[in-house]
């Protein structure tokens, strides 16, 4: 017999009394990950201080200084920006697209990553989001 990890039901792996670690078949079934319906508890929005167009400096400003990262388009008057990333092997893109709202003193981020390609991406838009606002909170010390 076979242990509770190898079984598949459902489309989900099924461990005794626990989810399985970080939502492991989400990994291979999903090319996606935002701030809004978040799939894992680190994803949410950032809050950046000053209004949209100060935040869409400094987030052209983090992209600048990130491995494979580009502006591709920014309307902070729209409250939007769009970033593409390429994976290191296969140099995929994955498009990034931000939200930019205007809260309170500052101005609220929501995320959406996105593969171009694939059912599943192994983690990788979500890891595109943690990139992008751990490099926007180093710019903002």
């Amino acid at each position: 017999m076979r242990p509770a990890w190898h079984t598949l039901s459902g489309g989900a792996f099924r461990f005794p009394g626990r989810e399985p670690p970080m939502g492991l078949t989400r990994w291979f079934t999903t090319n996606r990950a935002n701030t809004r319906d978040p799939s894992h508890p680190d994803l949410g929005p950032l809050t950046l201080p000053g209004p949209p167009a100060d935040a869409a400096r400094r987030i052209a400003a983090a992209v600048g200084s990130l491995p494979r990262w580009r502006v591709e388009s920014a309307d902070p008057a729209g409250g939007s920006v769009h970033l593409t990333r390429r994976t290191r092997v296969w140099r995929f893109v994955d498009d990034v697209r931000l939200a930019l709202t205007p809260a309170g003193g500052g101005t609220l981020v929501h995320a959406e990553s996105q593969s171009r390609v694939g059912v599943g991406d192994l983690g990788q838009n979500r890891r595109n989001i943690l990139e992008l606002w751990a490099a926007l909170r180093q710019h903002a010390a």
